[in-house]
């Protein structure tokens, strides 16, 4: 693929890239001298089927990573997405098609293997592998996922475009109603399920929202990115054992629950947005989305069910981050999926993350997935949402219904 290119201008590159920051001298010149640049035109298109010898990076321009005729993510450089291979997944029929004049960078897999074998790979995406003590794992399955997560073995699941659309146009300083109702009517199923929370008695008003702008504006921008979500998690991933099936249907449903206790705390709390705390809530266990894909085709886990509550807790956290790193969410969010369940975790000020704890815990006393934490005196995250002025029992019983029906509506 491509010219060999210039030493000199590679170098600095390369020292750029994430995954290459902790090789030494010697590695990133033998990188460097096999390495090899492209320039593409709009239109042009890239196949990871034929670069499977290959790690590429995206230099100048804007790509869209297409499968199967859908676009799955578009990459722009000087992002920190383009800080990592374009083909992170080797989905059959991957490619990366320009949409704005593009200069590719590729390097030699095997080089890169070599040396990199040689590290203790502390960090993946800025995220930290090793967190708590080490687990008793006679068969070193933990680790064998977790080199397979950091080597880019495993497929994580990509944002269908919809959502990066909507993600996008909610972040931006120009969001606005219209234009965000024209790209959810595009998914008539998302649509209609804005339409339907809208009408919910967690934002009912005084008459019905019988279109979809009127129940944008109703719900909020978040709670649009929230609902798109939702639906989208529902569906990312169709498991084909029995196991990681019925654990799938479990993460959604729990998901769902601690999203809507989350939105009611932050109703009744300062300085949240209800639909950011839902979203919050809703992707605070992402990371057993790509444990699943990985299990799914894995004999020993998609037997064990022990075994597989076994490395979900082991990795969940640190998968999930990376993977929300990934799909390009905010940092705050990130930090719900990396430390939603350290409950003694250190923070300056509150957040989203505290909220989601607090909503874990209430979750969990209703018959939720369990969690370690006894009781909301054992959380430091109570003490700096100022728990102690409020009761969250209370408020969480007097939303049951409101919080009934969001769950109703989102996992049927």
């Amino acid at each position: 693929m491509g010219v060999p290119s210039d030493l000199m201008e590679v170098v600095p590159i390369l020292l750029k890239l994430r995954d290459l920051d902790e090789l030494g001298d010697v590695a990133l010149l033998d990188l460097a001298r096999d390495a090899r640049i492209e320039m593409l035109r709009p239109g042009d298109e890239v196949a990871a089927d034929l670069h499977l010898d290959r790690h590429v990076y995206l230099l100048e321009g804007e790509v869209e990573l297409v499968a199967g005729g859908r676009v799955m993510q578009t990459v722009s450089a000087g992002t920190e997405r383009a800080l990592t291979p374009l083909f992170r997944i080797r989905t059959h029929g991957l490619v990366a098609r320009c949409v704005h004049p593009a200069r590719l960078l590729s390097l030699n897999q095997l080089t890169y293997e070599r040396y990199s074998a040689a590290l203790k790979p502390p960090d993946a995406f800025g995220i930290t592998l090793e967190e708590g003590p080490a687990s008793d794992d006679p068969t070193g399955l933990v680790d064998e996922i977790r080199q397979a997560f950091y080597h880019r073995e495993v497929d994580l699941p990509s944002l269908p475009e919809l959502a990066v659309r909507i993600s996008h146009a909610v972040q931006s300083d120009a969001a606005d109603f219209h234009r965000i109702a024209a790209v959810v009517q595009t998914d008539p199923v998302i649509a209609a399920r804005i339409v339907q929370v809208a009408n919910s008695a967690m934002y009912a008003g005084s008459r019905s929202a019988h279109t979809v702008q009127y129940a944008i504006t109703r719900v909020g921008l978040q709670a649009v990115r929230a609902i798109v979500m939702s639906v989208i998690l529902k569906n990312l991933f169709t498991p084909r054992t029995p196991l990681v099936r019925r654990r799938m249907i479990r993460y959604y449903h729990n998901s769902v629950r601690v999203a809507a206790i989350s939105q009611a705390l932050a109703r009744a709390l300062t300085g949240f947005d209800p639909g950011q705390a839902f979203l919050a809530g809703l992707i605070h266990d992402i990371g057993v989305v790509p444990l699943l894909v990985k299990a799914d085709r894995h004999e020993k886990l998609n037997q064990d069910a022990e075994l597989l509550e076994h490395v979900i807790s082991e990795l969940g956290r640190t998968v999930g981050a990376m993977l929300l790193e990934q799909w390009g969410f905010e940092t705050d969010l990130v930090t719900v999926a990396r430390e939603a369940k350290q409950w003694q975790r250190d923070a300056q000020t509150a957040d989203y993350c505290d909220l989601v704890q607090v909503a874990q815990l209430h979750c969990a006393l209703a018959g939720g997935d369990r969690i370690s934490a006894r009781d909301t005196r054992d959380l430091p995250a109570c003490e700096r949402l100022q728990l102690h002025d409020i009761d969250p029992d209370s408020i969480i019983e007097d939303a049951r219904r409101e919080i009934e029906e969001m769950v109703s509506l989102l996992s049927g």
